[in-house]
């Protein structure tokens, strides 16, 4: 995960298709020689945190499952969600959950603990609910957004993966996302971008959090250095400030989305089934 640009992309914590872009960027930068350290860091891998590991005959069972890849699915209900009386269904449900969980698997190999699937299935269907109440403001809104803006969006993340549009198309796929499907994700997710600004106005960064940044992604620089035994330095800092001053501003938008998506979930009316 260290070597992959992610800085244009923007992320939001619970969004569908960020979730699914973590994954695709991560098989994408390991199938590199080398690849140089991002000053970036994904908000998907802050966002969700491994339970404990379970014991006995029924531990033993979920580590041999998820050494394969593949969690339980057979129990989700056809209808995991209710928001505001639109339906969240399995077959939407199923992709993001197992993108999320090859992901933290990932993450688990290197703890010796197995992923909480109980837990992680209820984070899912939160994130998925956070997702559809703000499509539905942004709806409400009027907020529109156009093919152009889309083409642009999937250009830009194709980019960030470290891939051609093809090719960022087909791992999409490979994680139960076709065409049609990344289109629409994109759709909702530019969707909410825009109605975060409506709501918040431009996100603006000051010098000292831009020096914050800094010294955090070279921390990270050097801690990932001494493990590797590669060593390397830190650019300078104007060098790096547009990347640095972007992923300020998608850490406000995170947290102004997420507190956005809590305040709609108070009126809201949600029934989750997993």
């Amino acid at each position: 995960m260290s070597g992959v640009n992610v800085q244009k992309i923007k992320w939001w914590a619970g969004l569908t298709l960020a979730a699914s872009m973590v994954a695709v960027a991560a098989c994408g930068a390991s199938s590199q020689d080398g690849g140089s350290s991002s000053p970036e860091t994904s908000s998907a891998e802050s966002s969700e945190q491994q339970g404990q590991g379970q014991s006995g005959a029924k531990g033993e069972q979920d580590q041999a499952g998820q050494s394969a890849g593949q969690p339980d699915v057979s129990g989700i209900p056809d209808v995991v969600a209710v928001v505001n009386g639109t339906e969240i269904t399995k077959d939407e449900f199923v992709p993001l959950f197992q993108t999320q969980f090859q992901q933290m698997s990932m993450q688990a190999q290197q703890s010796g603990q197995p992923v909480d699937e109980k837990q992680l299935k209820t984070q899912t269907a939160e994130n998925m609910v956070a997702t559809e109440l703000l499509s539905q403001e942004a709806e409400k809104r009027g907020i529109s957004i156009s093919d152009k803006e889309v083409d642009k969006g999937l250009k830009e993340a194709a980019e960030a993966s470290q891939m051609s549009e093809k090719d960022f198309l087909a791992a999409m796929k490979k994680q139960g996302l076709d065409e049609a499907a990344v289109d629409s994700q994109l759709k909702t997710q530019l969707g909410i971008e825009k109605l975060i600004a409506d709501e918040h106005g431009e996100f603006t960064v000051s010098d000292e959090e831009i020096g914050a940044a800094y010294q955090q992604a070279k921390t990270q620089q050097e801690q990932m250095g001494a493990q590797s035994g590669q060593g390397g330095q830190m650019p300078p800092l104007e060098k790096v400030r547009p990347q640095l001053e972007e992923q300020v501003k998608s850490q406000k938008s995170t947290e102004a989305t997420q507190k956005y998506a809590e305040k709609l979930r108070k009126d809201a009316d949600v029934k989750i089934n997993v």
